[in-house]
């Protein structure tokens, strides 16, 4: 997993299941996760530059080729 130290945000990019299980600190990442999924996203929110009304969030790595194949959207250019 890879965390930023951005000013304005956060990133977390990685398997929030091996954070989860660690012996140490396991409850306190079991807590920020839960958090997240509830208050926040379940996913990587992505939107369509020419589209704008285009958005998802992402779950799964099968996600980027289905709803944003190429980078772009599913919607004809």
């Amino acid at each position: 997993m890879l965390l930023s130290r951005a000013r304005n945000g956060l990133i977390l990019i990685g398997n929030g299941e091996t954070f989860r299980n660690s012996p140490n600190g396991g409850e306190l990442w079991m807590k920020l996760f839960d958090l997240m999924k509830e208050k926040i996203y379940d996913g990587l929110p992505v939107v369509c530059k020419r589209h704008l009304h285009y958005t998802k969030v992402l779950k799964t790595p099968v996600d980027f080729d289905t709803e944003c194949p190429d980078g772009g959207c599913a919607e004809p250019w």
